[in-house]
């Protein structure tokens, strides 16, 4: 259950990658996010990346009302998801 505790959890401040990913529902829509702009790291380090826990709430919550759709048309064309 410790996979969930992130979104559970009564917090606010900056989240790690693997927290973000729980958060919004994966890697590949966490890349997708940061290429729409609907979500963008705060702080970049030689190896440390850390997200807004609210903004990724709310970029999940627009993912869901707005639709999957939405999220694939406010990227450029080339800016395909890759892996």
């Amino acid at each position: 259950m410790a996979s969930y505790s992130v979104i559970m959890a009564e917090r606010r401040g900056a989240v790690g990658i693997e927290d973000a990913e729980r958060i919004v529902g994966g890697g590949q829509m966490l890349s997708m996010l940061r290429r729409a702009g609907w979500l963008s790291p705060k702080v970049q380090g030689n190896r440390l990346t850390l997200f807004d826990y609210d903004e990724c709430l709310g970029a999940w919550k627009r993912v869901c009302s707005e639709g999957i759709e939405s999220l694939r048309s406010a990227q450029t064309p080339d800016q395909s998801p890759s892996h």
